[in-house]
Protein backbone atom coordinates (compact mmCIF):
# COMPACT_ATOMS: atom_id res chain seq x y z
CA UNK A 1 0.00 0.00 0.00
CA UNK A 2 1.48 3.60 -0.96
CA UNK A 3 2.02 5.78 1.93
CA UNK A 4 1.74 9.67 1.12
CA UNK A 5 2.80 11.96 4.19
CA UNK A 6 2.38 15.66 4.50
CA UNK A 7 6.29 17.41 4.51
CA UNK A 8 6.62 19.42 7.32
CA UNK A 9 9.65 22.14 7.25
CA UNK A 10 11.26 20.66 9.96
CA UNK A 11 11.56 16.88 8.27
CA UNK A 12 8.76 15.32 9.93
CA UNK A 13 5.98 14.02 7.64
CA UNK A 14 2.25 13.63 8.76
CA UNK A 15 -0.43 11.33 8.28
CA UNK A 16 -3.11 14.05 8.59
CA UNK A 17 -3.03 18.05 8.03
CA UNK A 18 -4.64 20.16 10.79
CA UNK A 19 -4.37 23.48 12.34
CA UNK A 20 -3.86 23.40 15.94
CA UNK A 21 -5.90 25.80 18.29
CA UNK A 22 -3.90 25.85 21.41
CA UNK A 23 -4.98 27.32 24.80
CA UNK A 24 -2.70 28.37 26.95
CA UNK A 25 -5.02 29.07 30.15
CA UNK A 26 -8.39 27.58 30.90
CA UNK A 27 -9.06 30.91 30.85
CA UNK A 28 -8.64 31.09 26.58
CA UNK A 29 -10.61 27.59 26.26
CA UNK A 30 -13.56 28.63 25.68
CA UNK A 31 -12.82 31.59 22.83
CA UNK A 32 -10.49 28.33 21.58
CA UNK A 33 -13.86 25.71 21.42
CA UNK A 34 -16.05 28.30 19.83
CA UNK A 35 -13.09 28.96 16.97
CA UNK A 36 -12.94 24.79 16.59
CA UNK A 37 -16.82 25.23 16.09
CA UNK A 38 -15.89 27.29 13.17
CA UNK A 39 -13.36 25.26 11.44
CA UNK A 40 -14.02 21.59 12.54
CA UNK A 41 -13.02 19.78 10.02
CA UNK A 42 -9.90 21.27 9.32
CA UNK A 43 -8.49 22.35 13.19
CA UNK A 44 -7.65 19.93 16.32
CA UNK A 45 -8.36 22.02 19.84
CA UNK A 46 -5.78 20.83 22.84
CA UNK A 47 -4.51 23.29 25.62
CA UNK A 48 -2.87 23.88 29.21
CA UNK A 49 -4.78 21.88 31.32
CA UNK A 50 -5.33 24.36 34.46
CA UNK A 51 -5.13 28.02 35.82
CA UNK A 52 -2.41 30.57 36.13
CA UNK A 53 0.76 28.12 37.59
CA UNK A 54 3.27 27.16 35.25
CA UNK A 55 4.31 23.22 35.73
CA UNK A 56 6.80 22.14 32.94
CA UNK A 57 4.95 19.28 31.94
CA UNK A 58 1.77 20.32 30.89
CA UNK A 59 3.67 23.26 28.80
CA UNK A 60 6.43 21.01 27.24
CA UNK A 61 3.57 18.19 26.00
CA UNK A 62 1.18 21.16 24.22
CA UNK A 63 4.26 22.02 22.81
CA UNK A 64 5.03 18.75 21.22
CA UNK A 65 1.71 18.24 20.41
CA UNK A 66 2.08 22.02 18.27
CA UNK A 67 4.96 20.09 16.70
CA UNK A 68 3.41 16.78 16.01
CA UNK A 69 3.96 15.59 12.17
CA UNK A 70 0.19 15.79 11.73
CA UNK A 71 0.31 19.77 12.57
CA UNK A 72 0.94 22.23 9.68
CA UNK A 73 0.14 25.51 12.10
CA UNK A 74 -0.70 26.55 15.18
CA UNK A 75 -2.96 29.40 16.63
CA UNK A 76 -2.34 30.21 20.26
CA UNK A 77 -4.71 31.54 22.29
CA UNK A 78 -3.88 33.34 26.07
CA UNK A 79 -5.45 34.87 28.20
CA UNK A 80 -2.31 37.19 28.65
CA UNK A 81 -1.65 37.29 32.34
CA UNK A 82 -1.09 33.37 32.80
CA UNK A 83 2.51 31.76 33.77
CA UNK A 84 2.61 29.30 30.39
CA UNK A 85 3.32 32.37 28.35
CA UNK A 86 0.91 32.49 24.73
CA UNK A 87 4.05 33.56 23.01
CA UNK A 88 6.77 31.34 24.56
CA UNK A 89 4.63 28.63 22.89
CA UNK A 90 4.35 30.02 20.06
CA UNK A 91 7.66 30.75 19.42
CA UNK A 92 8.98 26.95 20.38
CA UNK A 93 6.48 25.73 17.65
CA UNK A 94 7.41 28.18 15.23
CA UNK A 95 11.31 27.57 15.94
CA UNK A 96 9.98 24.12 13.63
CA UNK A 97 9.19 26.27 10.36
CA UNK A 98 5.24 26.17 11.01
CA UNK A 99 3.03 28.94 10.43
CA UNK A 100 2.41 30.05 14.11
CA UNK A 101 -0.33 33.10 14.72
CA UNK A 102 -0.90 34.61 18.61
CA UNK A 103 -3.90 36.24 20.12
CA UNK A 104 -4.58 36.93 23.24
CA UNK A 105 -7.88 37.87 25.17
CA UNK A 106 -6.77 40.77 27.47
CA UNK A 107 -4.77 42.49 24.19
CA UNK A 108 -7.55 41.90 21.70
CA UNK A 109 -10.92 43.36 23.76
CA UNK A 110 -12.34 40.64 25.25
CA UNK A 111 -14.21 37.15 23.67
CA UNK A 112 -16.10 38.77 20.25
CA UNK A 113 -12.97 40.59 19.56
CA UNK A 114 -10.52 37.25 19.70
CA UNK A 115 -12.77 35.19 17.98
CA UNK A 116 -13.02 37.56 14.86
CA UNK A 117 -9.56 37.78 14.81
CA UNK A 118 -8.66 34.35 15.36
CA UNK A 119 -10.94 33.56 12.81
CA UNK A 120 -9.47 35.21 10.58
CA UNK A 121 -5.70 33.73 11.27
CA UNK A 122 -7.37 30.44 11.25
CA UNK A 123 -8.49 31.13 7.62
CA UNK A 124 -4.89 32.26 6.67
CA UNK A 125 -3.30 28.99 8.50
CA UNK A 126 -5.77 26.80 6.94
CA UNK A 127 -5.44 27.74 3.36
CA UNK A 128 -1.45 27.72 4.05
CA UNK A 129 -2.04 23.91 5.14
CA UNK A 130 -3.78 23.22 2.42
CA UNK A 131 -0.66 23.64 0.25
CA UNK A 132 1.54 20.98 1.80
CA UNK A 133 3.59 19.23 -0.44
CA UNK A 134 2.62 15.11 -0.30
CA UNK A 135 5.64 12.73 -0.16
CA UNK A 136 6.14 9.35 -0.35
CA UNK A 137 6.66 7.73 2.94
CA UNK A 138 7.67 3.95 4.12
CA UNK A 139 6.04 1.79 7.35
CA UNK A 140 9.44 2.21 8.50
CA UNK A 141 8.94 6.02 9.31
CA UNK A 142 5.56 5.11 11.53
CA UNK A 143 5.47 5.48 15.23
CA UNK A 144 2.13 3.43 16.60
CA UNK A 145 0.79 3.37 20.07
CA UNK A 146 -1.04 1.23 21.88
CA UNK A 147 -3.79 1.89 24.25
CA UNK A 148 -6.61 -0.33 26.40
CA UNK A 149 -10.02 0.96 27.85
CA UNK A 150 -12.70 -1.17 28.98
CA UNK A 151 -10.76 -4.41 29.08
CA UNK A 152 -12.59 -7.80 29.55
CA UNK A 153 -11.70 -11.13 29.59
CA UNK A 154 -11.29 -10.93 25.73
CA UNK A 155 -8.77 -8.37 26.14
CA UNK A 156 -6.36 -10.14 26.89
CA UNK A 157 -7.16 -13.45 25.40
CA UNK A 158 -7.40 -11.79 21.83
CA UNK A 159 -7.42 -8.27 21.18
CA UNK A 160 -4.29 -7.24 23.27
CA UNK A 161 -2.38 -10.23 21.61
CA UNK A 162 -3.28 -9.05 18.00
CA UNK A 163 -2.37 -5.56 18.88
CA UNK A 164 0.77 -6.51 20.21
CA UNK A 165 1.42 -8.88 16.68
CA UNK A 166 0.62 -6.30 14.91
CA UNK A 167 3.59 -4.18 16.55
CA UNK A 168 6.09 -6.83 16.18
CA UNK A 169 5.17 -6.42 12.65
CA UNK A 170 5.64 -2.75 12.01
CA UNK A 171 9.08 -2.75 13.95
CA UNK A 172 9.57 -5.58 11.75
CA UNK A 173 9.33 -2.89 8.93
CA UNK A 174 11.29 -0.44 10.79
CA UNK A 175 9.26 1.34 12.72
CA UNK A 176 8.64 2.05 16.32
CA UNK A 177 5.68 0.92 18.33
CA UNK A 178 5.04 2.13 22.23
CA UNK A 179 2.21 1.53 25.03
CA UNK A 180 1.83 3.02 28.57
CA UNK A 181 -0.80 2.33 31.34
CA UNK A 182 2.41 1.30 33.34
CA UNK A 183 -0.15 0.98 36.32
CA UNK A 184 -1.57 -1.96 34.37
CA UNK A 185 1.38 -3.62 34.45
CA UNK A 186 1.84 -4.94 38.16
CA UNK A 187 3.55 -8.18 38.68
CA UNK A 188 4.61 -7.73 34.67
CA UNK A 189 8.14 -6.48 36.07
CA UNK A 190 10.34 -9.70 35.76
CA UNK A 191 9.21 -10.28 32.01
CA UNK A 192 9.55 -6.85 31.09
CA UNK A 193 13.08 -6.62 32.84
CA UNK A 194 14.24 -9.89 30.97
CA UNK A 195 13.30 -8.55 27.49
CA UNK A 196 15.35 -5.44 28.06
CA UNK A 197 18.40 -4.54 25.82
CA UNK A 198 20.40 -3.27 28.58
CA UNK A 199 20.95 -3.46 32.65
CA UNK A 200 19.85 -0.02 32.31
CA UNK A 201 16.16 -0.03 30.50
CA UNK A 202 15.78 -3.04 32.67
CA UNK A 203 16.28 -1.34 35.82
CA UNK A 204 14.08 1.41 34.67
CA UNK A 205 11.09 -0.25 33.77
CA UNK A 206 11.21 -2.06 37.01
CA UNK A 207 11.49 1.36 39.22
CA UNK A 208 8.71 2.58 36.89
CA UNK A 209 6.37 -0.68 37.64
CA UNK A 210 7.70 -0.71 41.36
CA UNK A 211 6.54 3.41 41.50
CA UNK A 212 3.40 2.68 40.27
CA UNK A 213 2.38 0.38 42.16
CA UNK A 214 3.55 2.48 45.70
CA UNK A 215 1.75 5.24 44.45
CA UNK A 216 -1.76 2.86 43.68
CA UNK A 217 -1.22 1.36 47.20
CA UNK A 218 -0.45 4.85 48.71
CA UNK A 219 -3.63 6.62 47.21
CA UNK A 220 -6.11 3.49 47.18
CA UNK A 221 -6.75 3.32 43.74
CA UNK A 222 -5.72 0.97 40.80
CA UNK A 223 -6.50 0.65 37.13
CA UNK A 224 -9.20 -1.34 38.20
CA UNK A 225 -13.68 -0.80 37.82
CA UNK A 226 -16.85 -2.41 37.76
CA UNK A 227 -16.48 -3.35 33.56
CA UNK A 228 -13.61 -5.10 33.92
CA UNK A 229 -14.71 -7.12 36.60
CA UNK A 230 -18.44 -7.71 35.29
CA UNK A 231 -16.60 -8.76 31.61
CA UNK A 232 -14.33 -11.61 34.16
CA UNK A 233 -11.32 -10.57 34.93
CA UNK A 234 -10.46 -11.20 38.37
CA UNK A 235 -7.80 -9.09 39.61
CA UNK A 236 -5.54 -6.29 38.39
CA UNK A 237 -2.44 -8.80 38.01
CA UNK A 238 -4.89 -10.48 36.08
CA UNK A 239 -6.03 -7.79 34.16
CA UNK A 240 -1.99 -6.80 33.50
CA UNK A 241 -1.01 -9.76 32.03
CA UNK A 242 -3.96 -8.88 29.54
CA UNK A 243 -2.18 -5.78 29.11
CA UNK A 244 1.00 -7.45 28.92
CA UNK A 245 -0.14 -8.96 25.33
CA UNK A 246 -0.17 -5.65 23.65
CA UNK A 247 3.56 -5.59 24.16
CA UNK A 248 4.71 -8.29 21.41
CA UNK A 249 7.43 -10.25 21.24
CA UNK A 250 10.03 -7.70 20.83
CA UNK A 251 13.04 -6.25 22.40
CA UNK A 252 12.44 -3.67 25.20
CA UNK A 253 14.51 -0.48 23.69
CA UNK A 254 13.51 1.73 26.67
CA UNK A 255 11.62 3.69 28.76
CA UNK A 256 10.26 6.88 27.37
CA UNK A 257 10.63 9.35 30.91
CA UNK A 258 10.09 13.20 28.77
CA UNK A 259 8.61 14.09 25.44
CA UNK A 260 10.80 14.12 22.73
CA UNK A 261 13.28 11.39 23.83
CA UNK A 262 11.70 8.82 21.37
CA UNK A 263 13.43 10.82 18.41
CA UNK A 264 13.63 8.87 15.86
CA UNK A 265 14.80 5.98 17.38
CA UNK A 266 13.24 2.38 16.19
CA UNK A 267 11.74 -0.28 18.41
CA UNK A 268 9.68 -1.21 20.79
CA UNK A 269 9.09 1.26 23.97
CA UNK A 270 7.11 2.07 27.08
CA UNK A 271 5.62 5.60 27.62
CA UNK A 272 5.98 7.05 31.20
CA UNK A 273 3.38 10.30 32.08
CA UNK A 274 5.55 13.30 31.81
CA UNK A 275 6.76 13.55 36.18
CA UNK A 276 5.05 16.24 37.76
CA UNK A 277 2.68 17.36 34.79
CA UNK A 278 -0.75 17.48 37.09
CA UNK A 279 -2.54 15.50 34.43
CA UNK A 280 -4.48 12.82 34.80
CA UNK A 281 -3.43 9.59 33.02
CA UNK A 282 -7.01 8.25 31.48
CA UNK A 283 -7.60 6.79 28.26
CA UNK A 284 -7.39 10.14 25.98
CA UNK A 285 -4.59 11.42 27.79
CA UNK A 286 -3.00 8.54 27.26
CA UNK A 287 -3.80 8.43 23.50
CA UNK A 288 -2.46 12.33 23.67
CA UNK A 289 0.57 11.08 25.30
CA UNK A 290 1.65 8.79 22.64
CA UNK A 291 0.60 11.84 20.08
CA UNK A 292 3.27 14.33 22.13
CA UNK A 293 5.83 11.41 22.01
CA UNK A 294 5.01 11.62 18.15
CA UNK A 295 2.48 8.78 17.43
CA UNK A 296 0.93 9.68 14.01
CA UNK A 297 -1.72 7.23 15.25
CA UNK A 298 -3.17 4.80 17.99
CA UNK A 299 -4.51 1.37 18.50
CA UNK A 300 -7.12 1.20 21.12
CA UNK A 301 -8.51 -2.42 22.46
CA UNK A 302 -11.90 -2.35 24.49
CA UNK A 303 -14.27 -5.16 25.67
CA UNK A 304 -17.14 -3.62 26.97
CA UNK A 305 -16.84 -0.34 24.55
CA UNK A 306 -14.99 2.63 24.33
CA UNK A 307 -16.36 5.79 22.16
CA UNK A 308 -12.93 7.98 23.09
CA UNK A 309 -10.73 9.25 20.65
CA UNK A 310 -7.68 11.79 20.47
CA UNK A 311 -5.66 14.43 18.76
CA UNK A 312 -4.33 10.96 16.57
CA UNK A 313 -6.46 8.55 14.42
CA UNK A 314 -7.16 5.77 16.73
CA UNK A 315 -8.43 2.42 15.12
CA UNK A 316 -10.73 0.60 17.75
CA UNK A 317 -10.33 -3.27 18.13
CA UNK A 318 -13.07 -5.59 19.92
CA UNK A 319 -13.02 -9.32 20.80
CA UNK A 320 -15.97 -9.60 22.72
CA UNK A 321 -18.98 -11.50 19.77
CA UNK A 322 -21.78 -9.98 22.58
CA UNK A 323 -20.25 -6.76 22.44
CA UNK A 324 -19.54 -6.24 18.82
CA UNK A 325 -23.12 -6.59 18.00
CA UNK A 326 -24.17 -3.20 19.92
CA UNK A 327 -21.38 -0.87 19.42
CA UNK A 328 -20.51 -1.72 15.90
CA UNK A 329 -20.54 1.67 15.10
CA UNK A 330 -17.77 3.01 17.19
CA UNK A 331 -14.68 0.12 16.12
CA UNK A 332 -12.69 -0.43 13.29
CA UNK A 333 -11.49 -3.90 13.86
CA UNK A 334 -13.71 -6.88 14.88
CA UNK A 335 -11.51 -9.33 16.95
CA UNK A 336 -14.46 -11.72 17.81
CA UNK A 337 -13.62 -14.60 15.36
CA UNK A 338 -10.79 -15.22 17.40
CA UNK A 339 -12.97 -15.82 20.34
CA UNK A 340 -15.78 -18.20 18.48
CA UNK A 341 -12.97 -20.11 17.80
CA UNK A 342 -13.41 -19.43 13.68
CA UNK A 343 -10.13 -17.57 12.93
CA UNK A 344 -6.59 -17.47 14.89
CA UNK A 345 -4.82 -14.78 16.09
CA UNK A 346 -1.97 -15.38 13.50
CA UNK A 347 -4.25 -15.10 11.09
CA UNK A 348 -5.72 -11.85 11.93
CA UNK A 349 -2.55 -10.20 13.16
CA UNK A 350 -1.42 -9.65 9.65
CA UNK A 351 -5.18 -7.81 8.71
CA UNK A 352 -5.01 -5.41 11.85
CA UNK A 353 -1.50 -4.82 10.71
CA UNK A 354 -2.66 -3.72 6.99
CA UNK A 355 -5.48 -1.73 8.46
CA UNK A 356 -2.36 0.65 10.32
CA UNK A 357 -1.11 0.91 6.74
CA UNK A 358 -4.32 1.98 5.84
CA UNK A 359 -5.09 4.18 7.99
CA UNK A 360 -1.90 6.27 7.95
CA UNK A 361 -2.77 6.21 4.14
CA UNK A 362 -5.90 8.27 4.23
CA UNK A 363 -8.63 5.57 5.63
CA UNK A 364 -10.88 7.81 8.45
CA UNK A 365 -11.11 5.82 11.70
CA UNK A 366 -14.39 5.88 13.24
CA UNK A 367 -13.29 8.04 16.27
CA UNK A 368 -12.62 10.36 13.35
CA UNK A 369 -15.93 10.31 11.42
CA UNK A 370 -17.97 10.61 14.67
CA UNK A 371 -15.49 13.43 15.98
CA UNK A 372 -14.40 12.09 18.80
CA UNK A 373 -10.64 13.74 19.35
CA UNK A 374 -10.86 14.15 23.84
CA UNK A 375 -8.31 16.54 24.17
Amino acid sequence: MKLLGYARPDGQKGIRNKVSIIYTVDCSRFVAQKLKALYPEHTQLFGYPGGCAYLDGPVNKIIHLGNHSSSAGALVIGLGCEGANASQVADAIAATGRPVEVVKIQDTGGDIMTIEKGSRALVHLIQQASMTERVEMSPAELVVGSECGGSDATSGLASNPLTGMAGDQLIEAGGAYMHEEVSELMGCADVLAARAVNAEVATDIREAIEESERACFEHGRFAWGYGNIEGGLTSIEEKSYGCLAKSGTKPLEGVLKTYGSLAGRKGYFISLSEPNSGTFSGDPEGINQFAAHGAHLAMFTTGCGSTTGGLVPVIKILANPNRMQLIADNVDFDASPVIRGERTIEEMGPELYEEILAVAAGKLTKSEIHGHFEA
